[in-house]
């Protein structure tokens, strides 16, 4: 009898060495793809805007500007006649745009100064060609370049930005 309480006994041990190798193996598996998904999700959820920027662990260096500081400034619709192709056919841009300002001083500085950056539009979007507009890219390459003319029109004050309310390519 002896023999078969020791022989239950490395049973049940073997039952038990097998039941925790599985707990192991799936700890291995599973730990890691939880850390992995909670860490995929946590950073999807930053880029999509669901996590503010600074809402972690930031010191003051990294706080955003106030948005009682930021002054929009529209200027006056524009209506360019486009660089043509060589063919009789004539294409126009209807663009309507604003600046953003730090403050009611640097927006009173552009106020002053809308004739000078809309001549500097002018120049720019008259050589501009229809094709170049197309798509994200163009339209971002137009608002970088406007806002190097702004800048370049109402120096030593600057503009933090172009916003363009409105485009049209006719």
């Amino acid at each position: 009898m002896r023999r078969m309480s020791e022989d239950q006994s490395t049973g049940t041990e073997a039952a038990s060495g097998k039941a925790g190798g599985r707990r192991r193996t799936m700890l291995m598996i599973v730990l890691p793809l939880l850390l992995l998904l909670l860490g995929g999700g946590g950073t999807a959820a930053y880029v999509m805007g669901m996590v503010p920027p600074g809402s972690g662990m930031a010191g003051a260096a990294e706080e955003a500007v106030l948005p009682a500081d930021i002054v929009f400034v529209d200027l006056p619709d524009l209506l360019i006649n486009l660089h043509g192709d060589g063919s009789r056919r004539m294409r126009f841009l209807k663009l309507a745009t604003a600046v953003e300002v730090a403050g009611e001083e640097q927006a009173a500085t552009v106020r002053q100064l809308v004739p000078r950056i809309l001549d500097s539009f002018h120049m720019y979007l008259r050589a501009v060609r229809p094709e170049e507009l197309e798509g994200s890219q163009g339209v971002y390459r137009l608002k970088e370049e406007l806002l190097a003319r702004t800048n370049e029109a109402i120096r030593p004050a600057q503009v933090r930005g172009v916003l363009i309310r409105e485009l049209l390519v006719q």
